[in-house]
């Protein structure tokens, strides 16, 4: 018995299916998060396999005959349009008003109603639509034979990113999000994630979810392919529930983290005399493969336990890569930052800063200080500061468990005229 995968109309990326129904089979579908792109060949007669968006249908090819669209667009019209000819009631939204009569006409603003042969027009937006009958008029094929191209809303995804931090090493795990707002399943042979930023991952609620576990756990994970700067990543076998949100593996990957360390940035404006410093817990790791960059969610591993972090994002994710990620504020570390002397003349101004650390934790603690001034820098007083850039230092270093540290620093800033 042939079959055929029917789709309903529901309402960074897209995905690429070959689908194995027997009629009006597409030949291709990239799934966006807004629209998705439809290719299929069709013979005279046979309906779309899926809902297109309006203005959407494009003919590829050769050129064609005019022919009629399907009877799917204006939202609020389209149920009225499936009644055309027949008695029908309708019932005002606000008022305790309504009519019996054969429904003549309708456009996106008006209806008419033939009421005992006199005909009038109601707004169309007042009124709910009360059927006697079955729909008949509803349009679904096309007389039109060759490839088309057009989009559709009925099958989207979304990455579902996640990094779970040990003690040792960080765990990168990648999902892909798919979902079905049809009323039949679908089965895929194949199918090709096409990852992009451009638009926010949204999650709607589905009627129920599902998990390709079993399939997935016999094959390995797909590989991220950066080809033609494209990200994509190649799936097969797919089967996709009914109204669901399928959950699919692709993949999990771990690297050793290469540094950790309690960052703070400040900025000691004209009138600034004494600067506390905020801490923010960062790592470094190396990417260990080619892997979708984008907003990941934090788990910290306290074995057995897995404590939610806040979502980080994670930009450049090609193969050894290095990467930095702020974790979030560090609770190891303490400190501030006063201004000692300040001197000025027609040269420029003088400075003597004076850095307090205090490590509360246990263990030894990095840190890097970020200290950026209001003009451009002259001349520094340690060899250790490294000057990041026109007007801005670092002080890098580590403090032992539960120790203090104090230092002097003097620089000399250019005058604001020169």
């Amino acid at each position: 018995m042939e079959t055929k995968t029917i789709l309903s109309n529901t309402t960074m990326t897209g995905l690429l299916l070959t689908s194995v129904a027997a009629f009006a089979a597409p030949d291709a579908v990239v799934i966006d998060q807004n629209g998705s792109q439809v290719t299929e060949s069709l013979s005279k007669g046979e309906s779309l396999s899926f809902t297109p968006q309006e203005g959407s249908i494009l003919p590829i090819g050769k050129n064609y005959s005019p022919f009629q669209l399907p009877d799917i667009y204006h939202g609020t019209r389209i149920g009225w349009s499936d009644h055309l000819g027949q008695s029908v009631r309708v019932e005002h939204k606000s008022r305790d008003l309504s009519f019996e009569g054969t429904l003549e006409a309708v456009n996106d603003q008006y209806f008419t109603l033939s009421i005992k042969r006199v005909s009038a027009s109601y707004p169309l937006n007042d009124f709910y639509l009360v059927p006697k009958l079955a729909a008949s008029n509803r349009r679904t094929s096309l007389n039109y034979q060759g490839t088309l191209t057009y989009q559709t809303s009925d099958i989207r995804w979304h990455p579902e990113l996640s990094m779970i931090i040990d003690e040792q090493d960080v765990t990168l795990i990648q999902q892909a999000s798919i979902q079905n707002s049809a009323s039949l399943d679908i089965a895929l042979d194949s199918a090709l994630l096409h990852y992009s930023q451009r638009n926010p991952a949204l999650r709607p609620m589905m009627m129920k979810s599902a998990v390709a576990g079993d399939m997935m756990a016999e094959r390995s994970a797909p590989s991220t392919d950066y080809q033609d700067s494209e990200i994509t990543l190649e799936l097969t076998d797919i089967t996709l529930p009914a109204a669901s949100k399928t959950l699919v593996d692709l993949g999990k990957h771990s690297s050793q983290i290469t540094k950790r360390s309690n960052v703070s940035s400040v900025y000691s404006y004209p009138s600034a005399s004494k600067l506390p410093l905020n801490f923010q817990q960062q790592i470094r790791f190396d990417s260990p493969k080619d892997l979708m960059p984008g907003t990941y969610q934090t788990l910290w591993h306290k074995k057995p336990y897995y404590l939610n972090g806040q979502p980080v994002v994670l930009k450049s994710m090609r193969e050894g890569a290095e990467v930095e990620v702020m974790l979030n504020k560090s609770l190891d570390l303490t400190g501030d930052l006063t201004l000692v002397t300040e001197s000025k003349d027609a040269k420029g101004i003088m400075q003597t800063w004076e850095l307090n650390l205090k490590n509360l934790s246990k263990r030894p603690q990095d840190y890097q200080i970020n200290h950026r001034f209001s003009a451009s820098i002259r001349e520094l007083s340690l060899r250790s500061l490294e000057q990041v850039n026109a007007n801005t230092v670092a002080l890098n270093g580590a403090l032992a468990p539960n120790a203090t540290y104090k230092i002097r620093y003097t620089v000399e800033l250019a005058s604001s005229g020169s």
